[in-house]
């Protein structure tokens, strides 16, 4: 539930009074550095002319775990500002460590920066030109908000909106994402460098949770509409006063534990069956939290990248979305944010199905909801977090990270650029693209802390995983990298059977993200069905057929989920009719000339899905020369005969190893297309990149 929570700054009431640097602070604002002074309904930096002392006063009233989807701002400056340099505070830790968004050299060649102010420096990592300067004694409004889930003309979560005031009119409208933790999350503020900036109506738009009352606290999964796993014991978790005994009421049964002496506290209780309607009440002494509308169900995970992270209405699933209604589909939104450390509250919110709000989900995971409510009838829960354009390593728990010889040396480069910040010296590339650097999205392990972690240790049945384009520069690293985190989610989550199901990269061929390098995506793909061998209770998604040469988010989402649904109603809910998977490489045999490439997942048999002639094979001998090769279906339907006369010797066999290999037609007879493989392990470019 959101609630709309407004704070006037009564200047007025405080009219010329110059706030020391240490002070009880009236109406809620507290003073970190500099001096400030009130007058009538404005407030602004005290000192001399021009240059001044960082000035910056934060509201008192929020802590870190404040949560917020709005802030707004009137600001002016006086003729006389020289160079005009103020703005907004956010994500404040103390007067050492803060984001900042400031408006820069207003009159002249006006921008809007995001910097970080830590380790004595500022590092700026976006930077917004004007279209025109800003003119002096004219009210001018800020804000940064949460954009919609729906917006055609820009996807990225938050914006960022200067008009001017008297006339409304727009002059900024700027999507943007937290690559630095900024937006949505922790104390807020004024911030001036220049003595004639002035600001007023400070304004906050706040996000209450439901799930607190006094010290008693849950973590944000239990809220209103939330669905609970059927058929496991369920975890329930939270913090109170210490040593206070916790009671846990639903469906008339009541359970008890007692909270540590930090504070915390977790509950197992024996598991429900399905059904909706409940109400779970948690308390600890006078106080009380009253969770509505819980459902007991089927609960999965959704998380990736930027191809999990597609929304409804970017892709195919616009049509399945018309006229959809269902109370009983209901996602968890978990909000985009990195941390150095595990958070406890990472935000996020229960939302139920209609064609509105399912136009802002990713298409995936939908598509995957609609396969399993239309098979199973019971409620279905997906947590929905996920983020475009990240590597498998920032969705890691550094503590595995750490111990791994393969990934020992990713963290030793973050420790050596944890060293050059702190010195002040320059990173390798433009911050925060070089993606060791700390103290953003790409750096591994904070979006396990700001968005995995939240969620640990919710009881769930699977994981649906999309991602592996980032990592495609790394493909040999990734043969170690994606077994680990499946791992160490297991682990994590103390659920070693968890299901986890996952997407093979599509087909593209767009010279970016690392297909411009010769072998990288075949070698991810081989990556990930490797992963197939090594850890049980998984599967894979085939999607080679489904790309787009020049379009690396390929909108053709509703067979994606499909694909992933059946390998769970196949695995997971006992529906033995379904060809659960595309055909998979499982062994060679090479003789008198020829290799037999034997499959597993064939259904009723191997066949062709166009053309009269089987492509995409070839064979090459010792010399490690391939070269396009005949391919034909054997007797038995489980394997394919391939040869080339002039490879007397044959030595080794791959199938559909291009980027985009839309000519490879072999597939099963639910008309699934193969994997593609390699039976040879020679090295490839990508394998010394880490």
């Amino acid at each position: 539930m959101q609630k709309r929570l407004i704070w006037f700054v009564l200047f007025s009431l405080l009219a010329t009074i110059a706030l020391p640097n240490v002070v009880e602070n009236p109406k809620g604002w507290s003073v970190l550095t500099g001096h400030w002074n009130v007058q009538r309904n404005w407030i602004s930096p005290s000192g001399s002319k021009g240059d001044i002392p960082q000035c910056a006063l934060v509201r008192s009233c929020m802590d870190q775990e404040s949560r917020w989807s709005e802030i707004s701002c009137d600001f002016k400056f006086a003729d006389s500002t020289p160079i005009p340099r103020f703005g907004l505070l956010l994500n404040v830790k103390n007067k050492e460590d803060y984001q900042l968004l400031r408006i820069c050299d207003a009159t002249t060649k006006p921008v809007l920066q995001l910097l970080r102010w830590q380790y004595g420096f500022y590092r700026m990592w976006q930077e917004i030109k004007l279209s025109e300067p800003l003119h002096p004694e004219t009210i001018y409004n800020l804000s940064i908000q949460r954009a919609p889930m729906v917006d055609t003309l820009d996807w990225r979560q938050w914006k960022i909106i200067l008009r001017h005031k008297p006339s409304r009119q727009i002059l900024l409208k700027q999507g943007i994402e937290n690559e630095q933790p900024s937006f949505g999350m922790g104390i807020v503020g004024l911030y001036s460098e220049t003595v004639g900036s002035s600001f007023g109506e400070f304004t906050i738009s706040s996000s209450t949770a439901l799930s607190v009352s006094g010290p008693l606290r849950l973590a944000p999964l239990f809220a209103d509409g939330m669905v609970l796993q059927q058929k496991s014991k369920i975890r329930i978790w939270g913090k109170a006063e210490k040593g206070k005994k916790i009671r846990i009421k639903i469906a008339g049964n009541s359970y008890f534990t007692n909270s540590t002496e930090t504070g915390e506290w977790l509950l197992s209780i024996p598991s429900l069956k399905a059904q909706t309607g409940l109400e779970l009440k948690v308390i600890s002494e006078k106080d009380t939290v009253t969770i509505r509308d819980v459902s007991v169900g089927e609960v999965w995970l959704a998380s990736g990248q930027s191809n999990m992270e597609m929304r409804t209405w970017q892709s195919d699933m616009q049509i399945a979305a018309k006229g959809l209604k269902d109370n009983n589909l209901r996602f968890f939104l978990q909000p985009q944010w990195p941390s150095p450390h595990p958070n406890f509250d990472g935000g996020g919110e229960w939302v139920k199905a209609d064609s509105v709000s399912v136009l802002g989900w990713s298409a995936v995971a939908l598509s995957y909801a609609l396969e399993l409510r239309r098979k199973l009838n019971v409620p279905v829960g997906i947590i929905s977090a996920h983020w475009g354009g990240t590597a498998i390593e920032s969705w890691m728990p550094r503590s595995e990270l750490a111990t791994d010889s393969v990934t020992i040396p990713i963290l030793i480069r973050v420790k050596q650029y944890q060293k050059a910040l702190e010195q002040g010296n320059p990173t390798e590339g433009r911050f925060p693209w070089c993606w060791d650097v700390p103290g953003q999205r790409h750096t591994p392990g904070d979006l396990y802390n700001g968005m995995i972690a939240p969620l640990i240790p919710y009881t769930l049945e699977g994981v649906v995983w999309y991602q592996g384009e980032s990592n495609s520069q790394r493909a040999k690293q990734y043969e170690h990298l994606f077994p680990l985190l499946i791992s160490s989610w297991r682990k994590q989550w103390r659920l070693p059977n968890m299901s986890f199901y996952f997407v093979q990269i599509a087909g593209y061929d767009g010279k970016q993200s690392g297909s411009e390098i010769e072998g990288a995506w075949p070698h991810i793909r081989e990556a990930q069905r490797l992963t197939l061998n090594r850890l049980k209770n998984t599967g894979m998604a085939v999607t080679t057929d489904l790309g787009q040469v020049m379009n690396i988010h390929p909108p053709f989402k509703r067979e994606v989920g499909i694909r992933l649904a059946n390998l769970a109603l196949h695995d997971v809910y006992g529906f033995a009719n379904i060809v659960r998977s595309s055909p998979i490489y499982c062994g060679v045999i090479f003789k008198s000339g020829q290799a037999v490439i034997q499959f597993s997942e064939v259904g009723e048999g191997l066949k062709l899905r166009t053309s009269e002639v089987l492509n995409g094979f070839s064979i090459a001998g010792g010399d490690h020369h391939f070269v396009p090769a005949t391919a034909i279906i054997q007797s038995d339907g489980r394997s394919v005969k391939v040869f080339n006369l002039a490879v007397s010797n044959p030595a080794a066999v791959r199938y559909a190893w291009e980027n985009n290999p839309v000519n490879a037609n072999l597939e099963n007879s639910a008309s699934l297309p193969a994997s593609p493989f390699r039976t040879d392990n020679w090295e490839l470019t990508t394998d010394n990149s880490r």
